[in-house]
């Protein structure tokens, strides 16, 4: 009959709470009768925390005083001593129907069932076709005291994971409820109730199944989000704007950025080659010698899928208004970067995964030129070429431009003959440049001085003309060293081949080995036995 003794404890402390407001409502009365939109809004959360905890004879009473509450309210029914009387009874029965939720019986469901129909009286149930609950299908949107009052049991339920340090069982009771509300429908046309929603399931489905603890970014995440799922409900009921700036909102979102940094580092592909030693021996895996596609060629066709993924992102990221959808596409960005770089890291394309990292610094502006940035990236990644040779070449101009951050040389200077330096680093590389050794060179002679317009024009072909002149430079080593060649005297040299056993000397350590053999007794050492055998190969080739 009723739910998992977890979440009855959830139920029992939610559900009191329901009952004592309705009982403070019911002595507040008067002569009028108590606030009616209040009344049905109390049965309607007692009413759906007693479907969640499948205690079916408690939820019908709870619906019963909501049916009286809508009646009053409506002006179909008028307040009168009967039907204060039995409001009046029936909060107590709930009373005492709650004391008896750990050991339901027979004689609880008359009690519940005798008072549903003494309600029933005075506001009998609607027939479906002139009734539809808030949600259910047909395209009804539910109030905003419904959302108000479900996300602040939701909450409830979050506090109380919390506190039980993520019991599966209560995590999968806080989870129901959690995927029944997103089910209704116009919870998406509140963003910031969807965000709360989505991040929470995140966060506690590894606790429901048993697969994960409570980690450190869990806890913190869950926490923030209940208390940002109260601020929401009490927005919701017309006290403030639910898009409206707050602490919650912000610790809510720094939560769940580190939730994010922390799945991503959870979830790291790891190439099969880094599990085995690096000493070139076999391993338990060994490559297929006709494998139906290649590495280069799955390694493309995995960039064309997450740059697909990564082109509508950043479409997304465009249409982006409040604060709630901020942080999602920035989310999205990182995630859909985060699952570029780790699949070249995973190929072992090291200089893509760095190329890609170096485009997370452009999420945190999302402005025009940012945006650009990565919709570049996006179709470079979709389209990387026949064997990703596009990509490559890429890498490549940007690996020549970070060279060019250092000085132009001589005859690239201003009006005032200060020297320049060419400035050819693109914004999407933003990573150091990588550190080569000098190599020395003649002396060149200096190029006729330009004027800065023709300096910035040219500057493509002066960095050609300059990589054809060091070129050349190397080349005159030839007949014009640095110094005279010196030569190094290569003094007792052995030859290979005396490194070797052969002929008679190859007998005698076989022989020697057969004796070792015999001494280990059944202990035969494989190794052993694989040098005997080459020490034979080797007095017979003599």
């Amino acid at each position: 009959m009723t739910g998992a003794p977890g979440f009855l404890e959830f139920f029992i402390l939610e559900a009191s709470e329901y009952v004592e407001q309705l009982d403070g409502l019911l002595l507040g009365a008067g002569t009028t009768g108590p606030n009616a939109e209040a009344m049905q809004r109390l049965a309607r959360a007692l009413r759906g925390t007693a479907t969640m905890a499948k205690i079916p004879p408690f939820a019908d009473l709870a619906s019963a005083v909501e049916r009286v509450g809508r009646g009053l309210q409506e002006g179909a029914l008028r307040w009168d001593p009967a039907l204060g009387g039995a409001l009046v009874a029936a909060i107590d029965d709930l009373k005492t129907l709650l004391r008896s939720v750990r050991g339901w019986s027979a004689g609880d469901d008359e009690r519940a069932r005798a008072r549903t129909d003494e309600l029933s009286r005075y506001a009998p149930r609607r027939t479906p076709s002139t009734s539809r609950e808030p949600g259910a299908a047909g395209g009804v949107n539910p109030p905003p005291t419904f959302l108000a009052t479900e996300s602040a049991n939701i909450a409830a339920g979050l506090e109380l994971l919390t506190t039980r340090s993520g019991d599966a069982e209560t995590a999968g009771n806080v989870l129901n409820r959690v995927r029944a509300l997103r089910g209704v429908a116009g919870v998406k046309e509140v963003a910031p109730l969807a965000e709360v929603l989505e991040a929470t399931e995140d966060a506690a489905r590894g606790l429901e199944s048993g697969s994960e603890r409570m980690t450190p970014e869990a806890r913190q995440l869950l926490e923030a989000a209940a208390a940002y799922l109260r601020t929401l409900s009490s927005a919701l009921r017309g006290v403030g704007d639910v898009d409206a700036p707050s602490p919650e909102r912000d610790a809510f979102f720094a939560a769940q950025e580190s939730w994010a940094n922390h799945a991503g580092e959870r979830e790291r592909v790891v190439p099969i080659a880094e599990l085995f030693y690096e000493d070139g021996g076999p391993g338990v895996v060994e490559p297929s010698q006709n494998p139906p596609t290649s590495a280069s060629e799955r390694f493309r066709l995995e960039l064309v899928s997450l740059g697909e993924h990564l082109r509508q992102v950043v479409s997304g990221a465009r249409r982006v208004g409040d604060a709630a959808s901020v942080n999602r596409a920035r989310r999205d960005l990182r995630g859909a970067l985060r699952a570029a770089q780790a699949a070249a890291a995973s190929f072992g394309e090291r200089d893509v995964a760095e190329f890609i990292a170096s485009h997370v610094a452009a999420v945190d502006d999302l402005d025009f030129h940012s945006l650009a940035t990565l919709d570049d990236l996006a179709s470079l990644l979709a389209d990387p070429g026949v064997g990703a040779e596009r990509l490559r070449a890429r890498l490549r101009d940007v690996a020549r431009d970070q060279d060019h951050t250092a000085p132009a040389g001589p005859g690239v200077a201003d009006e005032t003959g200060v020297e320049l330096t060419a400035r050819l680093t693109p914004p999407i590389a933003r990573q150091a440049p990588p550190q080569t050794p000098a190599v020395p060179l003649t002396p060149v002679a200096a190029a006729t001085p330009v004027t800065p317009v023709a300096a910035v024009s040219a500057t493509n072909g002066s960095a050609a003309a300059l990589i054809d002149s060091s070129i050349a430079a190397l080349e005159t080593l030839g007949s014009n060293p640095f110094g005279e060649p010196v030569p190094i005297a290569e003094d007792n040299v052995v030859p290979i081949e005396t490194l070797l056993y052969r002929g008679r000397a190859a007998l005698d350590r076989a022989v020697e080995i057969r004796d070792e053999i015999r001494r280990g007794g059944d202990d035969l050492d494989r190794d052993a036995l694989e040098e005997l055998f080459d020490l034979l190969e080797l007095a017979r080739a003599e």
